[in-house]
Protein backbone atom coordinates (compact mmCIF):
# COMPACT_ATOMS: atom_id res chain seq x y z
CA UNK A 1 0.00 0.00 0.00
CA UNK A 2 1.32 3.47 -0.90
CA UNK A 3 1.83 5.57 2.19
CA UNK A 4 0.12 8.89 2.78
CA UNK A 5 2.26 11.91 1.83
CA UNK A 6 4.43 13.50 4.47
CA UNK A 7 3.50 16.78 6.12
CA UNK A 8 5.35 19.72 4.62
CA UNK A 9 8.32 20.88 6.65
CA UNK A 10 7.24 24.52 6.80
CA UNK A 11 4.08 23.54 8.71
CA UNK A 12 6.08 21.33 11.07
CA UNK A 13 8.59 24.09 11.71
CA UNK A 14 5.80 26.51 12.58
CA UNK A 15 4.25 23.89 14.87
CA UNK A 16 7.51 23.54 16.79
CA UNK A 17 7.40 27.32 17.24
CA UNK A 18 3.84 27.00 18.60
CA UNK A 19 2.31 29.09 15.83
CA UNK A 20 -1.45 29.42 16.39
CA UNK A 21 -2.09 29.59 12.65
CA UNK A 22 -0.08 26.42 12.02
CA UNK A 23 -1.89 24.64 14.84
CA UNK A 24 -5.30 25.54 13.41
CA UNK A 25 -4.24 24.13 10.04
CA UNK A 26 -2.85 20.99 11.65
CA UNK A 27 -6.06 20.31 13.57
CA UNK A 28 -8.17 21.03 10.50
CA UNK A 29 -6.26 18.43 8.49
CA UNK A 30 -5.42 15.74 11.03
CA UNK A 31 -8.20 15.70 13.62
CA UNK A 32 -10.45 13.61 11.37
CA UNK A 33 -7.69 11.08 10.72
CA UNK A 34 -6.95 10.68 14.42
CA UNK A 35 -10.65 10.31 15.23
CA UNK A 36 -11.09 7.65 12.54
CA UNK A 37 -8.03 5.80 13.81
CA UNK A 38 -9.32 5.80 17.40
CA UNK A 39 -12.65 4.42 16.22
CA UNK A 40 -10.88 1.77 14.15
CA UNK A 41 -9.10 0.58 17.30
CA UNK A 42 -12.49 -0.17 18.82
CA UNK A 43 -13.29 2.94 20.85
CA UNK A 44 -16.91 4.05 20.99
CA UNK A 45 -17.66 7.49 19.56
CA UNK A 46 -17.51 9.40 22.85
CA UNK A 47 -14.31 7.66 23.94
CA UNK A 48 -12.81 8.11 20.46
CA UNK A 49 -13.49 11.85 20.61
CA UNK A 50 -11.96 12.07 24.07
CA UNK A 51 -8.92 10.13 22.88
CA UNK A 52 -8.61 12.40 19.84
CA UNK A 53 -8.47 15.46 22.05
CA UNK A 54 -5.87 13.75 24.23
CA UNK A 55 -3.78 12.97 21.14
CA UNK A 56 -4.00 16.58 19.97
CA UNK A 57 -3.03 17.79 23.43
CA UNK A 58 -0.10 15.35 23.47
CA UNK A 59 1.07 16.52 20.03
CA UNK A 60 0.82 20.15 21.12
CA UNK A 61 2.83 19.43 24.23
CA UNK A 62 5.43 17.14 22.65
CA UNK A 63 5.93 18.66 19.19
CA UNK A 64 9.13 20.29 20.40
CA UNK A 65 10.63 16.83 20.98
CA UNK A 66 10.35 15.95 17.29
CA UNK A 67 13.09 17.31 15.06
CA UNK A 68 13.07 17.84 11.31
CA UNK A 69 15.23 15.19 9.70
CA UNK A 70 15.44 13.20 12.91
CA UNK A 71 16.65 9.63 12.53
CA UNK A 72 13.63 8.33 14.42
CA UNK A 73 11.57 8.72 11.27
CA UNK A 74 8.94 10.87 9.65
CA UNK A 75 6.45 13.09 11.40
CA UNK A 76 3.71 10.75 10.18
CA UNK A 77 5.38 7.87 12.02
CA UNK A 78 5.84 10.02 15.13
CA UNK A 79 2.19 11.10 15.05
CA UNK A 80 1.12 7.47 14.63
CA UNK A 81 3.08 6.48 17.74
CA UNK A 82 1.51 9.27 19.77
CA UNK A 83 -2.01 8.40 18.55
CA UNK A 84 -1.49 4.69 19.17
CA UNK A 85 -0.06 5.15 22.65
CA UNK A 86 -2.80 7.51 23.77
CA UNK A 87 -5.51 5.27 22.30
CA UNK A 88 -4.05 2.21 24.00
CA UNK A 89 -4.00 4.08 27.30
CA UNK A 90 -7.67 5.03 26.90
CA UNK A 91 -8.66 1.47 25.94
CA UNK A 92 -6.65 0.04 28.82
CA UNK A 93 -8.25 2.44 31.27
CA UNK A 94 -11.77 1.57 30.10
CA UNK A 95 -11.10 -2.18 30.19
CA UNK A 96 -9.21 -2.02 33.47
CA UNK A 97 -12.13 -0.34 35.15
CA UNK A 98 -14.54 -2.82 33.59
CA UNK A 99 -12.40 -5.70 34.85
CA UNK A 100 -12.13 -4.02 38.27
CA UNK A 101 -8.34 -4.33 38.28
CA UNK A 102 -6.53 -7.34 39.67
CA UNK A 103 -5.19 -10.18 37.56
CA UNK A 104 -7.78 -9.55 34.87
CA UNK A 105 -6.61 -5.95 34.54
CA UNK A 106 -3.00 -7.07 34.10
CA UNK A 107 -4.10 -9.53 31.41
CA UNK A 108 -5.85 -6.72 29.56
CA UNK A 109 -2.67 -4.65 29.59
CA UNK A 110 -0.67 -7.54 28.14
CA UNK A 111 -3.27 -8.02 25.42
CA UNK A 112 -3.00 -4.34 24.55
CA UNK A 113 0.76 -4.50 24.10
CA UNK A 114 0.26 -5.66 20.51
CA UNK A 115 -3.11 -4.02 19.87
CA UNK A 116 -3.87 -3.64 16.21
CA UNK A 117 -1.17 -5.54 14.33
CA UNK A 118 -2.32 -3.58 11.29
CA UNK A 119 -2.59 -0.32 13.23
CA UNK A 120 0.01 1.51 11.12
CA UNK A 121 -1.80 0.61 7.91
CA UNK A 122 -5.11 1.63 9.48
CA UNK A 123 -3.60 4.98 10.43
CA UNK A 124 -2.37 5.51 6.86
CA UNK A 125 -5.82 4.74 5.47
CA UNK A 126 -7.49 7.17 7.87
CA UNK A 127 -4.89 9.81 7.04
CA UNK A 128 -5.39 9.41 3.29
CA UNK A 129 -9.15 9.70 3.78
CA UNK A 130 -8.78 12.83 5.91
CA UNK A 131 -6.42 14.44 3.42
CA UNK A 132 -8.84 13.74 0.57
CA UNK A 133 -11.76 15.27 2.47
CA UNK A 134 -9.70 18.30 3.46
CA UNK A 135 -8.50 18.89 -0.10
CA UNK A 136 -11.89 18.18 -1.66
CA UNK A 137 -13.62 20.69 0.61
CA UNK A 138 -11.28 23.42 -0.62
CA UNK A 139 -11.47 22.46 -4.25
CA UNK A 140 -15.26 22.48 -4.12
CA UNK A 141 -15.19 26.19 -3.29
CA UNK A 142 -12.97 26.84 -6.33
CA UNK A 143 -15.08 25.25 -9.07
CA UNK A 144 -18.58 25.62 -10.47
CA UNK A 145 -21.33 23.49 -8.98
CA UNK A 146 -21.77 21.66 -12.29
CA UNK A 147 -18.06 20.78 -12.33
CA UNK A 148 -18.22 19.48 -8.78
CA UNK A 149 -21.39 17.47 -9.44
CA UNK A 150 -19.77 15.87 -12.49
CA UNK A 151 -16.81 14.78 -10.37
CA UNK A 152 -18.81 13.69 -7.34
CA UNK A 153 -21.36 11.63 -9.24
CA UNK A 154 -18.75 9.80 -11.32
CA UNK A 155 -15.63 9.55 -9.13
CA UNK A 156 -17.32 9.30 -5.72
CA UNK A 157 -20.72 7.77 -6.43
CA UNK A 158 -19.40 5.55 -9.23
CA UNK A 159 -22.05 6.46 -11.78
CA UNK A 160 -21.38 6.35 -15.51
CA UNK A 161 -20.40 9.49 -17.40
CA UNK A 162 -23.26 8.88 -19.80
CA UNK A 163 -25.82 8.79 -16.98
CA UNK A 164 -24.44 11.92 -15.32
CA UNK A 165 -24.23 13.76 -18.65
CA UNK A 166 -27.93 13.13 -19.27
CA UNK A 167 -28.79 14.25 -15.75
CA UNK A 168 -26.76 17.47 -15.97
CA UNK A 169 -27.75 18.20 -19.56
CA UNK A 170 -24.23 18.21 -20.97
CA UNK A 171 -21.88 16.03 -23.01
CA UNK A 172 -19.96 12.96 -21.90
CA UNK A 173 -16.74 14.72 -22.84
CA UNK A 174 -17.58 17.61 -20.53
CA UNK A 175 -18.18 15.19 -17.67
CA UNK A 176 -14.78 13.55 -18.16
CA UNK A 177 -13.09 16.95 -18.40
CA UNK A 178 -14.73 18.18 -15.20
CA UNK A 179 -13.86 14.97 -13.37
CA UNK A 180 -10.20 15.13 -14.39
CA UNK A 181 -10.00 18.81 -13.51
CA UNK A 182 -11.27 18.26 -9.96
CA UNK A 183 -9.06 15.21 -9.42
CA UNK A 184 -6.01 17.22 -10.53
CA UNK A 185 -6.87 20.05 -8.15
CA UNK A 186 -7.39 17.68 -5.22
CA UNK A 187 -4.08 15.98 -5.97
CA UNK A 188 -2.34 19.35 -6.07
CA UNK A 189 -3.84 20.30 -2.71
CA UNK A 190 -2.60 17.10 -1.10
CA UNK A 191 0.83 17.46 -2.68
CA UNK A 192 0.93 21.07 -1.52
CA UNK A 193 0.43 19.90 2.05
CA UNK A 194 3.34 17.49 1.66
CA UNK A 195 5.62 20.24 0.36
CA UNK A 196 5.45 19.41 -3.36
CA UNK A 197 4.93 22.60 -5.43
CA UNK A 198 1.36 23.09 -6.58
CA UNK A 199 0.58 23.65 -10.24
CA UNK A 200 -1.05 27.00 -9.60
CA UNK A 201 -4.57 26.40 -10.94
CA UNK A 202 -6.67 29.51 -11.25
CA UNK A 203 -10.12 29.38 -9.60
CA UNK A 204 -12.92 28.72 -12.06
CA UNK A 205 -15.47 31.35 -12.88
CA UNK A 206 -18.23 30.05 -10.58
CA UNK A 207 -21.05 32.01 -12.17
Amino acid sequence: MERAPQTRQSLLLELTRHSDEAWVEFVEVYEGAILGFCRALGLQDADARDATQEVLAAVHGRIGTWELGAERGSFRAWLFRVARNVSVDVIADRRRRAADGGARGELVLRELSDVGADAAETFDIELETALFRWAAARVRSEVRESTWHAFERTAVQGRSAEDVARELGTTVGSIYTAKCRVIARIKDRVEGLSGVPEHGHEPEDRR
